[in-house]
Protein backbone atom coordinates (compact mmCIF):
# COMPACT_ATOMS: atom_id res chain seq x y z
CA UNK A 1 0.00 0.00 0.00
CA UNK A 2 2.96 2.29 0.65
CA UNK A 3 5.39 0.99 -1.95
CA UNK A 4 6.84 4.48 -2.50
CA UNK A 5 8.57 4.19 0.89
CA UNK A 6 11.32 1.92 2.15
CA UNK A 7 9.98 -0.66 4.59
CA UNK A 8 11.11 1.01 7.80
CA UNK A 9 9.85 4.43 6.74
CA UNK A 10 6.49 2.93 5.79
CA UNK A 11 6.05 1.85 9.42
CA UNK A 12 6.38 5.49 10.50
CA UNK A 13 3.73 6.45 7.94
CA UNK A 14 1.36 3.69 9.07
CA UNK A 15 1.57 4.90 12.66
CA UNK A 16 0.98 8.51 11.59
CA UNK A 17 -2.11 7.48 9.63
CA UNK A 18 -3.79 6.28 12.84
CA UNK A 19 -3.22 2.53 12.78
CA UNK A 20 -2.45 0.49 15.90
CA UNK A 21 -0.58 -2.20 14.00
CA UNK A 22 0.63 -3.39 10.63
CA UNK A 23 0.46 -6.31 8.28
CA UNK A 24 4.03 -6.42 6.98
CA UNK A 25 3.54 -7.44 3.37
CA UNK A 26 6.72 -8.19 1.45
CA UNK A 27 5.69 -8.33 -2.18
CA UNK A 28 6.11 -5.17 -4.19
CA UNK A 29 4.03 -3.83 -7.07
CA UNK A 30 6.45 -5.44 -9.52
CA UNK A 31 5.86 -8.78 -7.72
CA UNK A 32 9.40 -8.94 -6.42
CA UNK A 33 9.75 -9.01 -2.66
CA UNK A 34 11.90 -7.86 0.19
CA UNK A 35 14.59 -10.27 1.36
CA UNK A 36 14.93 -10.25 5.14
CA UNK A 37 18.33 -10.66 6.72
CA UNK A 38 19.12 -10.46 10.43
CA UNK A 39 19.91 -6.74 10.23
CA UNK A 40 16.55 -5.83 8.63
CA UNK A 41 14.64 -8.13 10.98
CA UNK A 42 16.23 -6.46 14.00
CA UNK A 43 15.52 -3.01 12.53
CA UNK A 44 11.82 -3.84 12.03
CA UNK A 45 11.52 -5.14 15.59
CA UNK A 46 13.20 -2.01 16.94
CA UNK A 47 11.08 0.37 14.85
CA UNK A 48 7.72 -1.26 15.67
CA UNK A 49 8.59 -1.27 19.38
CA UNK A 50 9.60 2.39 19.30
CA UNK A 51 6.38 3.31 17.50
CA UNK A 52 4.24 1.10 19.76
CA UNK A 53 2.97 -0.44 16.53
CA UNK A 54 1.84 -4.06 16.75
CA UNK A 55 3.22 -6.30 13.98
CA UNK A 56 -0.02 -8.27 13.67
CA UNK A 57 1.04 -10.34 10.69
CA UNK A 58 3.57 -11.05 7.99
CA UNK A 59 2.34 -11.84 4.48
CA UNK A 60 3.41 -13.11 1.10
CA UNK A 61 0.84 -13.86 -1.63
CA UNK A 62 2.50 -16.05 -4.25
CA UNK A 63 1.69 -19.12 -6.34
CA UNK A 64 3.13 -21.79 -4.08
CA UNK A 65 0.85 -24.38 -5.70
CA UNK A 66 2.40 -24.58 -9.17
CA UNK A 67 5.73 -22.77 -8.75
CA UNK A 68 8.43 -24.77 -6.91
CA UNK A 69 10.61 -21.72 -6.32
CA UNK A 70 7.75 -19.73 -4.83
CA UNK A 71 6.86 -22.69 -2.61
CA UNK A 72 10.35 -22.54 -1.13
CA UNK A 73 10.21 -18.74 -0.83
CA UNK A 74 6.92 -19.04 1.04
CA UNK A 75 8.43 -21.55 3.44
CA UNK A 76 11.36 -19.20 4.04
CA UNK A 77 8.98 -16.30 4.69
CA UNK A 78 7.04 -18.37 7.23
CA UNK A 79 10.31 -18.90 9.06
CA UNK A 80 10.84 -15.13 9.35
CA UNK A 81 7.41 -14.37 10.85
CA UNK A 82 8.21 -14.90 14.53
CA UNK A 83 11.52 -13.07 14.20
CA UNK A 84 9.58 -9.98 13.08
CA UNK A 85 7.40 -10.13 16.19
CA UNK A 86 4.30 -11.56 14.48
CA UNK A 87 2.66 -14.95 14.92
CA UNK A 88 0.31 -14.92 11.90
CA UNK A 89 1.42 -15.46 8.30
CA UNK A 90 -1.13 -14.42 5.63
CA UNK A 91 -1.09 -16.20 2.27
CA UNK A 92 -3.45 -17.09 -0.57
CA UNK A 93 -2.49 -19.33 -3.49
CA UNK A 94 -3.34 -19.09 -7.15
CA UNK A 95 -6.16 -19.01 -9.66
CA UNK A 96 -7.84 -22.22 -10.73
CA UNK A 97 -6.34 -23.70 -13.88
CA UNK A 98 -8.27 -26.93 -14.26
CA UNK A 99 -10.68 -26.90 -11.33
CA UNK A 100 -10.44 -30.68 -11.07
CA UNK A 101 -9.70 -33.02 -8.19
CA UNK A 102 -6.04 -33.36 -9.18
CA UNK A 103 -5.53 -29.62 -8.83
CA UNK A 104 -7.24 -29.61 -5.45
CA UNK A 105 -5.05 -32.47 -4.25
CA UNK A 106 -1.92 -30.68 -5.46
CA UNK A 107 -2.97 -27.61 -3.47
CA UNK A 108 -3.62 -29.77 -0.40
CA UNK A 109 -0.21 -31.44 -0.64
CA UNK A 110 1.60 -28.11 -1.04
CA UNK A 111 -0.39 -26.49 1.77
CA UNK A 112 0.40 -29.42 4.04
CA UNK A 113 4.09 -28.71 3.45
CA UNK A 114 3.54 -25.10 4.53
CA UNK A 115 1.67 -26.23 7.65
CA UNK A 116 4.58 -28.48 8.62
CA UNK A 117 6.93 -25.49 8.39
CA UNK A 118 4.49 -23.32 10.36
CA UNK A 119 4.31 -25.91 13.13
CA UNK A 120 8.10 -25.97 13.33
CA UNK A 121 8.18 -22.19 13.86
CA UNK A 122 4.96 -21.97 15.93
CA UNK A 123 3.30 -19.71 13.35
CA UNK A 124 -0.39 -19.72 12.37
CA UNK A 125 -1.02 -19.67 8.62
CA UNK A 126 -4.00 -17.49 7.68
CA UNK A 127 -5.35 -18.62 4.30
CA UNK A 128 -7.10 -15.87 2.34
CA UNK A 129 -9.48 -17.00 -0.36
CA UNK A 130 -9.72 -14.98 -3.56
CA UNK A 131 -12.40 -14.97 -6.28
CA UNK A 132 -11.50 -17.56 -8.92
CA UNK A 133 -8.73 -19.14 -6.85
CA UNK A 134 -8.42 -22.84 -6.04
CA UNK A 135 -9.53 -21.84 -2.55
CA UNK A 136 -12.20 -19.40 -3.65
CA UNK A 137 -14.95 -19.42 -1.02
CA UNK A 138 -15.69 -20.19 2.60
CA UNK A 139 -16.91 -23.63 1.53
CA UNK A 140 -13.45 -24.27 0.05
CA UNK A 141 -11.81 -23.01 3.24
CA UNK A 142 -13.89 -25.34 5.39
CA UNK A 143 -13.00 -28.24 3.10
CA UNK A 144 -9.33 -27.29 3.40
CA UNK A 145 -9.54 -27.24 7.20
CA UNK A 146 -11.25 -30.63 7.17
CA UNK A 147 -8.52 -32.17 5.01
CA UNK A 148 -5.67 -30.51 6.94
CA UNK A 149 -6.86 -30.38 10.55
CA UNK A 150 -4.20 -28.32 12.31
CA UNK A 151 -4.05 -25.53 14.88
CA UNK A 152 -1.43 -23.97 12.58
CA UNK A 153 -3.89 -23.45 9.69
CA UNK A 154 -6.57 -20.77 9.99
CA UNK A 155 -8.28 -18.02 7.98
CA UNK A 156 -7.57 -14.47 6.94
CA UNK A 157 -11.14 -13.38 6.28
CA UNK A 158 -11.18 -10.71 3.59
CA UNK A 159 -14.62 -9.28 4.29
CA UNK A 160 -15.12 -8.08 0.72
CA UNK A 161 -14.27 -11.51 -0.64
CA UNK A 162 -16.81 -13.10 1.70
CA UNK A 163 -19.39 -10.59 0.42
CA UNK A 164 -18.50 -11.33 -3.19
CA UNK A 165 -18.09 -15.11 -3.13
CA UNK A 166 -20.38 -16.48 -0.40
CA UNK A 167 -24.19 -16.65 -0.47
CA UNK A 168 -24.39 -15.52 3.18
CA UNK A 169 -21.16 -13.84 4.29
CA UNK A 170 -22.34 -13.23 7.85
CA UNK A 171 -23.13 -16.92 8.19
CA UNK A 172 -19.67 -17.63 6.76
CA UNK A 173 -18.14 -15.71 9.66
CA UNK A 174 -20.18 -17.80 12.09
CA UNK A 175 -19.13 -21.03 10.34
CA UNK A 176 -15.44 -20.15 10.41
CA UNK A 177 -15.65 -18.97 14.01
CA UNK A 178 -12.33 -19.11 15.85
CA UNK A 179 -10.56 -20.16 12.67
CA UNK A 180 -10.60 -16.45 11.72
CA UNK A 181 -7.35 -15.05 13.13
CA UNK A 182 -6.90 -12.03 10.85
CA UNK A 183 -9.09 -9.92 8.55
CA UNK A 184 -8.85 -7.61 5.56
CA UNK A 185 -11.47 -4.90 5.32
CA UNK A 186 -12.75 -2.77 2.46
CA UNK A 187 -16.13 -2.25 0.81
CA UNK A 188 -17.43 -3.60 -2.50
CA UNK A 189 -20.33 -3.35 -4.89
CA UNK A 190 -22.50 -6.39 -5.44
CA UNK A 191 -20.84 -8.72 -7.93
CA UNK A 192 -17.77 -6.56 -8.57
CA UNK A 193 -14.30 -7.44 -7.26
CA UNK A 194 -13.12 -3.90 -6.61
CA UNK A 195 -11.69 -2.85 -3.24
CA UNK A 196 -13.50 0.36 -2.31
CA UNK A 197 -13.18 2.71 0.63
CA UNK A 198 -15.03 1.43 3.73
CA UNK A 199 -17.49 4.33 3.57
CA UNK A 200 -18.50 3.42 -0.01
CA UNK A 201 -19.99 0.30 -1.62
CA UNK A 202 -22.89 -2.02 -0.85
CA UNK A 203 -21.56 -3.80 2.23
CA UNK A 204 -23.01 -3.12 5.67
CA UNK A 205 -19.67 -3.25 7.47
CA UNK A 206 -21.30 -2.68 10.84
CA UNK A 207 -23.10 -6.01 10.41
CA UNK A 208 -19.79 -7.68 9.53
CA UNK A 209 -18.15 -6.25 12.64
CA UNK A 210 -21.08 -7.42 14.77
CA UNK A 211 -20.64 -10.91 13.31
CA UNK A 212 -16.92 -10.83 14.13
CA UNK A 213 -17.70 -9.70 17.68
CA UNK A 214 -20.15 -12.57 18.04
CA UNK A 215 -17.38 -15.12 17.42
CA UNK A 216 -14.99 -13.33 19.78
CA UNK A 217 -12.60 -12.10 17.07
CA UNK A 218 -9.78 -9.94 18.46
CA UNK A 219 -7.17 -10.19 15.69
CA UNK A 220 -5.72 -7.70 13.26
CA UNK A 221 -8.00 -5.85 10.85
CA UNK A 222 -6.03 -4.56 7.84
CA UNK A 223 -7.38 -1.85 5.54
CA UNK A 224 -6.98 -3.46 2.09
CA UNK A 225 -7.47 -0.67 -0.45
CA UNK A 226 -4.74 -0.63 -3.07
CA UNK A 227 -6.11 1.47 -5.95
CA UNK A 228 -6.09 4.73 -4.01
CA UNK A 229 -3.44 7.07 -2.67
CA UNK A 230 -3.29 5.24 0.64
CA UNK A 231 -1.75 8.10 2.55
CA UNK A 232 -4.49 10.48 1.41
CA UNK A 233 -7.52 8.26 2.03
CA UNK A 234 -6.47 6.20 5.06
CA UNK A 235 -7.12 8.79 7.83
CA UNK A 236 -10.78 9.20 6.88
CA UNK A 237 -11.18 5.46 6.30
CA UNK A 238 -9.63 4.61 9.66
CA UNK A 239 -11.83 7.13 11.44
CA UNK A 240 -14.90 5.62 9.77
CA UNK A 241 -13.87 2.10 10.79
CA UNK A 242 -13.28 3.20 14.37
CA UNK A 243 -16.77 4.71 14.51
CA UNK A 244 -18.24 1.47 13.17
CA UNK A 245 -16.36 -0.60 15.71
CA UNK A 246 -17.50 1.74 18.49
CA UNK A 247 -21.09 1.45 17.31
CA UNK A 248 -21.48 5.17 16.58
CA UNK A 249 -21.86 4.89 12.79
CA UNK A 250 -23.62 2.62 10.32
Amino acid sequence: MLSQYPLLESLDVIKALGFDGAEICVERRDWSWVDFDDVLIAAVRERTAALELVPYSFSLHQDYVYDDRLLEETKRAIGVTRALGADVFVFSGTKRRTGDQAEWERMIDRTRELVEVAARYNVVLAQEFEPGFIVGSTADLLRLFEEIPSPYLAANADLGHLFLCDPDPLQSIAQLGPKIVHCHVENMRVGVHDHLLPQEGDMDLRAFFDALSAIGFEGGLALDIYKYDYQRVAPRAVAHLRRLMAGTAH
